[in-house]
């Protein structure tokens, strides 16, 4: 009991006070999403809002199946990861469903954060600058927008994770006791087991810790002893085991203490080092610099073809402009400077918070890397703001004869933002739901605050001082509002192909659907939010962007070889076929696809296409995935697709806002100085009875351009002719299957699906 409330006094003072408030913060400002969506009966389903991240239907699969017991062989279920195994336990525990727990899990897992920020900044008696960077950090741009209500992904821990390993090195570094071996040791354990991909972090981490050790603390035995805990928390053994070594390692040093000499030390680095060369390595760290560093124009599939790279067309691998990545990282570009020279201060100061350099230079990769980066940065650049605050606050020095007009300024300064806003919306017109809610939580929290620390002038500065370095992200909370991945109108439609489709059949759709398919319609996909290289993604990008007999051919082999390499384990589709069909020039076979007479392997099950209207903005980048000569990685040129949603009646025709001019009369378009003649202009609306009719008018046959008018989704498309023959034009956009070896299942004007008759 004595040991346990010893644990319990890391709360006393105000640590647990203001662990509390920062927490409270966070979950009431994620509430926000909520409260906006709420309003919008399309982001429901099942009496619940949706997610609204792709790769959270992944997840949800494999927690849907856990409930259920059971999954289909290679169906990429998730089953047994650890969100899908947190979440089924929480609808064993709890009342909640999984739909409710995948929206509000994020609310209260992100803002977790706030505890090691502040308890880290505890240990070396900077606690206000802890809860400002608590604070700041619970909502910065990057960390909100990857951990807010509906965002049901990992991410709502990878943070937190590593900021608890801080904590316990910070610990160990003032308290030098054996308690933060087990902190540190088990925070990389878990770390490593909720987010197998910290592999890398938490090598750099150790790596930088015994840097440290080496240059600034050789002679500390406890350092060295924790390089140890921290090499075999992120071996690759299994997690269990990992477990029962850690705590085997502390039962030895804390119990035989007098074994403990350089022989031995060398003995257990020795042990430990072979233990994790045989179980891990440095396979992952390779994976991930190769991918996002060393980035190519092609991915090769190790035998002889190049593919178009992933990586070019995914937003958050892209490379971002310096303002921006601010941004980000600290909301604003003023408060990101002021940071980044708080944790110079903070660095030089306390030379142990160079151990955190690895997630700071992660964040900064972003600037290459692209802005999926910046999450990473967030914590400590927080810190460093809140120490720069901190600092500055110890110089303020004012008389007692003035410290009532010093309150006075502090209280005005510390609600001019809120006038301002009751200002602007008197001003507009307009008054936020939002700000009546908060405004009281506002007035309360400043009470709190002002009766805690009235007596500290220099403390009382950094509310108003804070509260303008949150502004920025509080102003993007507010504007930051992304839709759910599906409408209910989408939902429907795979909800009914769950009902038409088998488990084992598959779904041709692009990547960014795969999941979300698999979870509703409980079917299998070919490719994924985590299946999305260059070569798997050639032949779902050929079957959507090429005509009726070639896409058919391309999608029945793909399905059946896919099938075929869970059992025979060969690496390449497209290499495997060509063995089997005695083809040694892959252009040559690729074109003999569009042979009708193609000779097919058997089929094994039956293949649906799911073509949602939301795909029409990135057509043209899913074409490039099958664009190219896969010897030489040569890309064609790319072909012509324009969807515009915004055009007006000018004097020589319809104007669109991309710069194209069609005719009145439809036989032309104009574009950079140029008329070119329209082959076909077609018309498309839907009945009364939502079927579709089409008003075709054939113009030139020579003519190089198609121009479609989607009414009732008042868009033009101009196209070339391969984009006009494409599969996805085809029975999306024109429902032409008549002929062909497509079969309407369900057609509605969100999503379509056919199925192959081949």
């Amino acid at each position: 009991m004595k040991n346990l409330g010893n644990f319990f006094m890391i709360f006393r003072s105000n640590t647990l006070f203001l662990i509390i408030l920062a927490y409270i913060f966070s979950v009431i400002c994620r509430f926000e999403w909520i409260y906006w969506a709420s309003g919008y009966a399309e982001f429901f389903w099942n009496n619940q809002l949706m997610i609204s991240t792709n790769d959270g239907y992944a997840y949800a699969e494999g927690a849907r199946d856990m409930i259920a017991g059971f999954h289909q062989p290679n169906d990429l279920s998730f089953y047994g990861t650890p969100l899908s195994s947190m979440t089924y336990l929480l609808t064993q525990i709890t009342p909640f469903s999984i739909e409710t727990i995948m929206v509000y899990l994020s609310v209260f897992l992100g803002g977790l954060v706030v505890i090691p920020i502040i308890l880290m900044a505890r240990e070396i008696g900077e606690i206000k600058a802890g809860f400002i960077a608590a604070l700041l950090a619970s909502i910065a741009n990057s960390y909100y927008n990857r951990t807010m209500a509906g965002y049901y992904d990992t991410d709502m821990l990878i943070i937190s994770l590593p900021i608890f390993t801080f904590w316990g090195i910070v610990r160990l570094y003032t308290k030098r006791d054996l308690k933060s071996f087990l902190i540190v040791a088990f925070s990389m354990l878990i770390y490593s087991w909720w987010y197998p991909s910290s592999f890398s972090l938490n090598v750099a981490i150790t790596l930088f810790f015994g840097l440290y050790t080496i240059i600034f603390d050789r002679k500390n035995i406890l350092n060295y002893q924790a390089i140890l805990f921290m090499i075999l928390a992120i071996s690759g053994a299994e997690y269990f085991i990992r477990a029962i070594l850690i705590l085997a390692l502390f039962a030895f040093i804390k119990f035989k203490p007098n074994l403990i000499n350089k022989k031995v030390m060398i003995a257990l680095y020795a042990a430990v080092l072979l233990f994790f060369i045989y179980f891990g390595g440095l396979n992952p760290i390779w994976f991930q610099l190769k991918f996002y560093i060393f980035r190519s124009v092609s991915d090769s599939d190790g035998v002889m073809f190049k593919y178009f790279n992933v990586n070019q067309t995914i937003m958050e691998s892209g490379m971002i402009d310096f303002k921006f990545f601010a941004q980000r990282i600290s909301g604003d570009i003023f408060v990101f400077l002021i940071a980044l020279i708080g944790y110079a201060l903070l660095c030089f100061k306390y030379r142990i918070f160079l151990v955190t350099l690895p997630m700071i230079g992660l964040g900064f990769l972003s600037l290459k890397g692209g802005l999926r980066f910046t999450i990473y940065a967030v914590p400590m650049m927080a810190f460093g703001f809140g120490y720069a605050l901190s600092w500055i606050s110890k110089y303020i020095k004012i008389d007692k004869k003035y410290r009532k007009i010093s309150l006075y300024t502090v209280t005005f300064f510390s609600f001019l933002p809120v006038i301002l806003l009751v200002l602007l919306q008197i001003y507009e017109g307009i008054y936020l739901d939002e700000f009546k809610f908060l405004f009281p939580i506002f007035v309360v929290g400043y009470i709190l605050f002002y009766f805690k620390f009235r007596r500290e002038i220099a403390t009382m500065v950094l509310f108003p001082l804070s509260l303008f370095a949150l502004t920025p992200s509080l102003i993007h909370i507010y504007e930051y509002k992304p839709l759910t991945v599906f409408m209910n109108s989408e939902v429907k439609v795979l909800d009914r192909l769950k009902t038409i489709a088998d488990p084992e059949d598959y779904v041709v759709a692009w990547w960014d659907y795969g999941y979300a398919i698999r979870y509703y319609s409980d079917t299998k996909t070919l490719i994924d939010g985590g299946k999305h290289l260059g070569r798997d993604n050639f032949a779902v990008s050929w079957a959507l962007s090429r005509p009726f007999v070639s896409s058919a051919n391309m999608a029945r082999l793909e399905v059946e070889y896919t099938e075929k390499a869970f059992n025979q384990k060969f690496n390449s589709n497209l290499n495997e076929m060509l063995k089997d069909y005695n083809a040694s020039d892959v252009n040559g076979f690729l074109t003999s696809l569009n042979d009708q007479n193609f000779t097919l392997p058997e089929k094994t099950r039956d293949i649906y296409y799911y073509l949602p209207d939301r795909m029409m903005g990135i057509f043209p980048v899913v074409t490039k995935f099958s664009r190219l000569d896969l010897v030489s990685a040569k890309e064609f040129r790319d072909a012509f697709f324009i969807v515009s949603t915004s055009f007006a009646q000018g004097s020589d025709g319809v104007v669109l806002s991309e710069g194209i001019t069609i005719s009145n009369d439809g036989t032309k378009i104009s574009f950079n100085g140029k008329t070119f003649r329209v082959n076909s202009y077609i018309e498309t609306k839907y009945d009364k009875n939502m079927n579709l009719e089409k008003q075709i008018h054939h113009i030139d046959d020579n003519g190089g351009f198609y121009v479609i008018y989607m009414v009732d989704y008042g868009r033009f498309l101009i196209m070339d002719k391969e984009m006009f023959d494409s599969t996805y034009i085809q029975l999306f956009v024109l429902e032409n299957y008549e002929g062909s070896d497509y079969e309407p299942v369900i057609l509605d004007p969100s999503a379509k699906v056919y199925k192959l008759k081949r």
